[in-house]
C-alpha cells in the first residue's frame, strides 16, 4: 500500500517538472499534471499487481514505458490548452519508467512484489 501513496505523489509531481521543464509538454492549470498523475499512478499500481515478481522486472519496466507513453499522449488531449509532443512523451514516460526502476527494485527486494506460485 504504502507503493500507491509514494506514486500518488511522485507520478503527478514528475509531470508537473516535466511541464516546466521540457518546452514539449505544457499543462497551462496545476490540476491537470495533478489529475492524470493520479490516474496513471494506479493505472502503473494495477500493472504493479499483474506483472511485477521475480523474473519479470525488465518486462515490467517496458510495459509502464509503453502504457505510460500511450496515456499520456493520449490523455493530455483531454485538457483545455494541454498538449505534448511524441518526444516530449517519449521523455516523460522515460522520466516516469526511471522512477519505476527504482520503485520495482525496492519492492521486489522487499518482497512486497507478487510471489511466484509454488509447485
Amino acid at each position: 500500500m504504502l507503493n500507491v501513496v509514494i506514486k500518488v505523489i511522485v507520478v503527478p509531481l514528475i509531470l508537473i517538472l516535466a511541464s516546466r521543464l521540457l518546452p514539449n509538454v505544457h499543462f497551462p492549470y496545476l490540476y491537470q499534471p495533478l489529475v492524470t498523475g493520479v490516474i496513471l499512478a494506479i493505472v502503473g499500481y494495477l500493472l504493479e499487481l499483474v506483472l511485477l515478481k521475480r523474473g519479470t522486472f525488465w518486462i515490467s519496466l517496458a510495459v509502464d514505458f509503453i502504457v505510460s507513453w500511450i496515456f499520456l499522449y493520449t490523455f493530455v488531449y483531454f485538457f483545455q490548452g494541454a498538449y505534448i509532443t511524441a518526444w516530449g512523451t517519449i521523455l516523460t514516460a522515460a522520466l516516469l519508467t526511471a522512477v519505476e526502476f527504482f520503485m520495482h527494485l525496492w519492492l521486489i527486494g522487499s518482497g512486497r512484489a507478487r510471489k511466484e506460485p509454488s509447485l
